[in-house]
């Protein structure tokens, strides 16, 4: 048994770069009260070098080295927590609960699992939930969020996880964020790989901001990859940004010059003076949190395909003609309140600190339901966490190629 006066341990299991994101920042948020550890799992959509910097800038991990371990060598011995965190894709989540909660069938558990899905994650669906419904507790970032997969959690005849509901913890405001009066002298676009998905409706994207520039030629323009062309990020992207770019630049269409890229993270880039676009990236929330106007955008559909049904409501809505007239605004408070802007309490470090005490204590046990949700991992989630890079590369430009060859006959 650990000394009752350390302090408790957590470590981020992570596999891609948003995920990795996710879990710096999670357990910088935590502080020093705990120990923190993040590893990445060993997969074909592992982060570069420059994704990792990325992610782990401004926290307690940057400039650290990130392990880096294949997903056989996982197991409660290796990871030496009280709390693990799984903060990574769902299958992969699934495959560690599986092993990890088959590995101590009917015996005391050294550690609680605990997942959670990056940035936004409304509406609540129910392939995000079937991953990781087997965990102790299921973390959420917001009121609307808490509804939502409470919901879900209600219809299990079995294990029901705790939802425990805490604050992204890239926002820094303590209250509602107040707005910036600089003006406008940057549009940054922030992409996203899942939406648009089809090319004429990025390439659209692309000619407004290149109209954005013509017509306010001081002002510059940004668009802010998640990864260039080629390089792994967490979902498939079909038509990236960068290489429609250059076609219409080849095409005479834009002005090679009207349009700067950028990568890398977020937080340097929204500084006094831009205004965020986007389709629903969370990129919207740290411009928010920073006081910067923003713009999302309805061209495209105002639903759950576009993921951007959470900012109904928000005041924040428009199109691209909007975008070209530099139309951008602030949220209003009750939107903010509900969504991702509430106070961040001592209460989700409380939840925390009580399932590493009870790890701590071996009142940690597996129950049966919990053993009947972690079924055989499906054949297609194998597929994802193993085939080698180069086979999954290959089956990604398959999976590309058919959207694509979908989206022209749309």
């Amino acid at each position: 048994m650990r000394n009752p006066e350390s302090r408790p341990t957590i470590v981020a299991v992570a596999d891609s770069d948003s995920y990795l994101k996710l879990a710096c920042t999670m357990l910088d948020a935590l502080g020093t009260q705990w120990e923190r550890r993040v590893v990445l799992v060993r997969t074909p959509i592992a982060p570069t070098p420059e994704q990792v910097a990325a992610a782990t800038v401004g926290t307690c991990f940057e400039g650290t080295v990130i392990e880096v371990l294949p997903r056989s060598t996982l197991d409660y011995e290796s990871l030496g927590a009280q709390v693990i965190f799984a903060a990574a894709t769902g299958p992969v989540v699934s495959e560690l609960f599986t092993k990890l909660l088959r590995s101590r069938a009917n015996q005391v558990r050294p550690a609680a699992l605990i997942s959670a899905l990056p940035g936004v994650a409304y509406p609540a669906t129910t392939k995000g939930w079937a991953y990781r419904r087997s965990a102790d507790a299921f973390i959420v970032h917001s009121h609307a969020e808490a509804r939502e997969f409470s919901h879900l959690a209600e219809q299990e005849t079995g294990h029901r996880p705790d939802i425990l509901v805490s604050k992204l913890p890239f926002l820094k405001t303590a209250g509602f964020p107040q707005q910036n009066p600089e003006p406008i002298g940057t549009v940054v676009f922030a992409a996203q790989a899942k939406v648009p998905i089809e090319r004429t409706e990025r390439e659209s994207i692309l000619l407004a901001l290149d109209k954005v520039a013509r017509l306010n030629p001081s002002v510059k323009v940004v668009l802010k990859l998640r990864a260039r062309a080629g390089e792994p990020q967490t979902h498939a992207e079909a038509h990236p940004y960068d290489t429609l770019w250059e076609d219409l630049v080849a095409a005479g269409k834009v002005g090679a010059g009207h349009l700067d890229f950028a990568t890398g993270p977020m937080d340097p880039i929204l500084v006094p003076g831009v205004a965020l676009l986007t389709v629903s990236s969370t990129a919207a929330l740290e411009a928010v949190d920073r006081g910067l106007p923003v713009l999302v955008l309805t061209d495209f559909g105002l639903n759950d395909q576009m993921l951007n049904s959470v900012f109904r409501g928000s005041g924040l809505l428009g199109t691209l003609d909007d975008a070209t007239s530099l139309h951008f605004s602030f949220p209003n408070r009750a939107w903010l309140r509900e969504n991702y802007f509430h106070r961040r309490g001592p209460e989700f470090v409380s939840a925390l600190t009580h399932y590493a005490q009870r790890a701590q204590e071996s009142r940690l046990t597996t129950s049966d339901a919990q053993l009947a949700m972690v079924r055989e991992v499906a054949f297609r989630q194998r597929v994802r966490t193993s085939l080698p890079r180069p086979a999954l590369r290959a089956l990604l430009r398959i999976r590309r190629w058919w959207l694509a060859a979908r989206g022209s006959r749309t």
